[in-house]
């Protein structure tokens, strides 16, 4: 008599074993995938300028999402700046200027939830 319980090991036919399949993860597609419906898209100009002139916050940061990432500059910036005679303070100022040209440039175009960002 044949078992009729289902189990994902040995459904084939002839009762063959299937071998587990390796775990599927929702990785972003290259260069981000397009906002769903009611999404509020990010604005490529406003992440660009807020990287060049309040790059040293990582105000850029929290507006696109990437919340840890900003938090790190701020630390760096305000604590860091005591330990380092303000050299991580230029440092995160620096920081902040190459992302906000990159975002402008067009080279970061994604959000922190990997949505493209709109012209």
């Amino acid at each position: 008599m044949q078992d009729n319980n289902y189990s994902p090991y040995t459904n084939q036919p002839g009762g063959a074993p299937v071998p587990p399949q390796p775990p599927v993860y929702n990785a972003v597609p290259f260069g981000g995938m397009e906002p769903p419906a009611g999404y509020p898209q990010k604005s490529r100009l406003a992440a660009g300028i807020l990287g060049i002139l309040a790059g040293t916050l990582g105000l850029h940061n929290f507006y696109l999402g990437n919340s840890q990432r900003g938090l790190i500059q701020i630390l760096v910036a305000t604590l860091g700046s005591a330990l380092t005679c303000g050299l991580s303070t230029v440092a995160m100022m620096i920081w902040g200027v190459v992302e906000g040209v990159q975002i402008l440039e067009g080279k970061i175009n994604i959000d922190g939830n990997g949505i493209k960002l709109k012209d």
